[in-house]
């Protein structure tokens, strides 16, 4: 399954990393902000418990996390060219 999703994501010549688990998290988190539903997020991904499927009800905390990587990487980046 990875090998089909990397040779795909190389055929839309993407620069962004592609995984089956990426792929299933950005599923899940569109889904929640569209349906608002857990209970059909967990239908659909095959939790069993709420507390597993709320991963997906707080893509904010998931942007900072983005966010908060991306300024660590410039740093580093930064602080290499001195």
């Amino acid at each position: 399954m990875e090998a089909l999703v990397k040779k795909y994501t190389k055929a839309f010549k993407s620069n962004k990393s592609m995984s089956p688990h990426k792929l299933r998290h950005t599923y899940g988190t569109n889904l929640m902000e569209q349906s608002g539903d857990i209970h059909l997020l967990m239908t659909q991904l095959g939790h069993t418990s709420t507390t597993t499927a709320a991963l997906y009800t707080n893509p904010e905390q998931e942007n900072a996390k983005k966010a908060a990587k991306q300024l660590g990487e410039r740093r580093i980046n930064y602080r290499e060219k001195d």
